[in-house]
């Protein structure tokens, strides 16, 4: 991988051309996140936004030329180019992962308020959504479907769609900037990234402001607040697992250990999000590993 970080490093046309041939890959568009944020992480935001600004636009130029339509590739800048670009850049400034990931947290929430404000009725936004996609795929239109099935998309999922939504972008953001902090260490600074997942705490306050915001949640139900809940959970979980890894780390755990922690991550999200803001309140990893970042 040394290598190939030090290709991207060589000049903005290369990172343009790795980001570009990414972006058109399946599964890969993380990659193109990451090259963003190691060349942002090394070179500054301004050298990020040249390299950003050239592979969007012959992304774009690509897609409309294959299809017609160029949308997509906005759609990419703006989702997962531009918030990589932010966090990589506060990341190098701060030198501060749990900072970097607060900041994270704040974008994923000013995604969810101006969703809010922009459509007065969400799930009515995504049950049009999801009857074009099957329309479009050919499936069974929603009044066809099982009425379990139906029930459970209209009284579970459509109502929290917006923050899974948000969620969704921050995971890929989150994905990108890990992958460009790797390689940053890769090159510079050996084993760095993985000391600073070890030592992620969020800290006591983010934690009461996350336990305020779940009881909001459960008090209001379905709603904005709800999914502002959603986005912090996701933080904590982050944390969580930065929890898992700094124990395994100390015991002399191998790796597979944590592999069924992230298949279960999707199904036990809000367990997690409750063991990282325990971490965070209490400190648990001193208590389990002796050691934890100072207060």
């Amino acid at each position: 991988m040394q290598p190939f970080a030090a290709f991207i490093l060589r000049g903005p046309f290369q990172a343009a051309t790795v980001m570009v041939a990414a972006s058109l890959l399946p599964l890969l568009s993380i990659v193109a996140a990451g090259t963003l944020a190691l060349v942002t992480l090394r070179q500054g935001a301004q050298q990020g936004a040249m390299v950003a600004a050239m592979a969007g636009a012959v992304l774009y130029a690509l897609l409309f030329a294959v299809t017609g339509a160029g949308g997509p590739a906005l759609q990419v800048v703006a989702e997962q180019w531009l918030p990589v670009l932010l966090l990589a850049e506060w990341l190098r400034r701060s030198v501060s992962l749990p900072a970097t990931l607060l900041l994270w947290m704040a974008l994923g929430g000013l995604a969810v308020v101006g969703f809010h404000l922009a459509v007065p009725d969400p799930a009515a936004y995504w049950q049009s959504t999801v009857e074009a996609f099957l329309a479009a795929a050919g499936g069974a239109e929603l009044q066809q479907m099982e009425p379990e099935a139906r029930a459970v998309l209209q009284e579970e999922l459509l109502p929290v769609m917006t923050g899974l939504w948000a969620v969704s972008l921050m995971l890929t953001a989150l994905a990108g900037l890990l992958i460009g902090r790797g390689l940053q260490a890769l090159l510079y600074n050996p084993g760095g990234l993985r000391q600073e997942l070890h030592d992620l705490d969020l800290g006591r306050r983010a934690g009461v402001a996350a336990l305020a915001v779940w009881l909001g949640a459960l008090l209001s139900g379905p709603g904005l607040v709800y999914d502002l809940s959603l986005v912090v959970a996701a933080g904590f979980v982050v944390q969580a697992l930065a929890l898992a890894h700094a124990v395994a780390a100390a015991r002399g755990w191998r790796p597979g250990w944590l592999v069924p922690v992230y298949l279960l991550a999707p199904f036990l999200f809000r367990p997690l999000a409750l063991v990282g803001i325990g971490d965070a309140l209490f400190q648990w990893r001193r208590r389990l590993i002796g050691e934890g970042p100072p207060q």
